[in-house]
């Protein structure tokens, strides 16, 4: 489902120091998350070169589901921010949200940074 959903992603270890962070945007990572139960597979942080995104994906149906996936967002996959498309299983449909600031797409700053 990762790749289906999020592409290829650029990971960064972090415990390699021999880069600056600053020259990186730092974005909240979760895999599955609920607005009621919060992140449901542990979070972590992500890394992004700078000129990236953070991003939240809601993945929701008419029924009232809604799940949510965060991450970083290369360039190439920022083509895809602020937009609702079909899910390729009936009846859902994925909106992006991509914001430029560290931690811009963490709960806590979503709905202050994220429009």
């Amino acid at each position: 489902m990762m790749n289906l959903v999020l592409g290829n992603m650029e990971f960064v270890d972090l415990s390699s120091r021999s880069f600056p962070l600053s020259k990186y945007l730092h974005c909240y990572r979760c895999m599955l998350e609920t607005k009621e139960l919060g992140c449901l597979l542990g979070s972590d942080t992500c890394l992004a070169p700078l000129g990236s995104s953070c991003v939240t994906l809601h993945i929701k149906n008419s029924s009232g589901f809604n799940v949510m996936v965060s991450d970083c967002y290369s360039r190439k996959q920022m083509i895809d921010c602020s937009h609702t498309r079909a899910s390729p299983v009936f009846g859902f449909w994925i909106f992006y949200q991509c914001c430029f600031l560290d931690f811009c797409n963490n709960p806590k700053n979503r709905e202050n940074t994220m429009h």
